[in-house]
């Protein structure tokens, strides 16, 4: 009975408990502090809402019985242990506001603390995360603190690269399926000028536990060898393409010792496979054959004028050439074509 004698006062016998934005704080009625936490209730949206996941750590401080508080970490079933409580206590799924009222009910029940006040907080956040992949600053693995939208979640990866594409598409995990009644697993495009203009806002919507989103790269095609301005030139519209001929005009034309006969480099889904495709741009230039149209990825390479070298050689060299070159249109640069 020492227990139930043990840890309760006048304090503890009248109050409420209100969730702050990291957590759970006890506030009795009346009082100044209870005006100002109803006040921060009302200013918006906070963490408040978040789901406690396995892994989390968590602090969990026990008013007058600091022996009963401390950091848990969840387990990967869910659940934390308390000092003095028989079985673990089932976390997971839980806000912190609801976790403080069933951790203060395990104590009672414990028959540890009679009335006991309970503030509980997320130190670090791990149950519940997102991964942001793509043409992102800071590809990586994020944790999902509040209700967050696919443009947070592209904010926490430090925004989209210069040389970004104009695609986001999310993979949904258990918790977006379970949510929107889709198989897991199933993807959802999205459009970058969509997003960022806000002309359709029902386009941003929520990511949960589990989503992958990613950012596409734009669409490249290069142009190099005996041209003015050698490069990479971004693709405007993609269906549409970019012939062989406006390819030239992005690079500045012909330098005089330019061959007329040039080659298209495209390479295949294979690491290692690709197709040389001779051209003739003087006779497209003329009009007297049909413009090719580059698909992404693809080289246009103009060798000098008298060189004698078969396909794959001059595939080789395009290949070298493209190593580094400069990037117009997204003022970004590569090593590598890919």
């Amino acid at each position: 009975m020492s227990a139930w004698k043990h840890r309760f006062g006048k304090q503890a016998r009248l109050g409420i408990l209100l969730v702050g934005t990291a957590g759970v704080l006890f506030v009795r009625p009346g009082t100044a502090a209870e005006d100002d936490t109803k006040s921060a209730a009302k200013a918006g949206p906070s963490a408040e809402d978040y789901e406690i996941g396995p892994n989390d750590v968590i602090t969990l401080s026990v008013t007058d019985a600091p022996e009963f508080g401390g950091k848990f970490r969840v387990s990967e079933s869910g659940s934390i242990e308390l000092p003095g409580v028989e079985g673990p206590i089932l976390a997971e799924g839980q806000t912190t506001m609801q976790l403080a009222k069933t951790v203060r009910q395990a104590l009672i029940d414990a028959k540890q603390l009679r009335d006991p006040q309970i503030s509980v907080f997320v130190s670090e956040y791990h149950g519940r995360t997102i991964s942001v992949l793509g043409a992102v600053n800071k590809p990586a693995e994020y944790p999902l603190q509040k209700r967050t939208t696919v443009l947070e979640a592209l904010s926490l990866a430090g925004g989209a690269l210069p040389n970004s594409g104009n695609t986001v598409t999310i993979v949904r995990g258990p918790a977006s399926a379970e949510a929107t009644d889709t198989p897991v697993g199933s993807v959802q495009i999205l459009e970058m000028s969509n997003l960022l203009s806000g002309a359709t806002p029902s386009a941003n919507v929520e990511v949960k536990n589990g989503d992958v989103v990613s950012v596409s790269a734009a669409k490249l095609i290069y142009v190099v060898g005996a041209v003015v301005k050698p490069g990479g030139f971004t693709m405007a519209d993609s269906a549409s393409g970019v012939s062989a001929v406006q390819a030239l005009a992005l690079a500045e034309g012909l330098k005089y010792v330019a061959s007329r006969h040039a080659l298209i480099v495209r390479q295949s889904t294979s690491d290692h496979a690709r197709t040389e495709i001779p051209v003739d741009l003087g006779q497209m230039m003329a009009g007297k054959a049909t413009d090719v149209v580059l698909a992404p990825n693809d080289i246009l390479f103009v060798p000098t004028s008298g060189t004698r070298q078969t396909m794959k050689v001059l595939g080789d060299v395009a290949m070298a050439t493209v190593n580094g070159i400069a990037i117009y249109g997204i003022g970004y640069r590569i090593g590598n074509v890919k």
